[in-house]
């Protein structure tokens, strides 16, 4: 399953933002259970509170495959808040720097190192 942001997260409501979780999350319902994730955050500029990262972990609980893959965000304080909440979900969770090099690991196409 692949979740993109876009750039008009710099505008979201903490409403709005919910709604589009909720979203994500039906979707994760729908096709649960699945073997990975892929989260396209590099344009993802929303800060998100604590609080809200509590909730966001609760939507997901039972719902998460083991391996997710995030491309971060270039914005430093978006990317800490999107790492706060997924510490405290029960999956893997790596993060990378590409689309490329996230769809490998998720594939068991990383490369090894020598």
């Amino acid at each position: 399953m692949i979740t993109r942001w876009t750039p008009n997260t710099l505008h979201l409501t903490i409403d709005q933002y919910k709604q589009e979780v909720m979203a994500f999350r039906q979707a994760f319902v729908d096709h649960h259970p699945f073997a990975g994730s892929l989260l396209l955050a590099q344009d993802f500029y929303f800060v998100i509170d604590p609080a809200t990262q509590q909730w966001v972990v609760q939507q997901f609980t039972g719902y998460m495959p083991p391996k997710s893959a995030v491309v971060v965000a270039a914005e430093f304080v978006s990317q800490l808040s999107i790492e706060q909440t997924a510490q405290d979900l029960e999956a893997a969770v790596k993060y990378f720097a590409s689309q490329s090099e996230a769809k490998d690991w998720l594939l068991g196409k990383a490369k090894k190192v020598s």
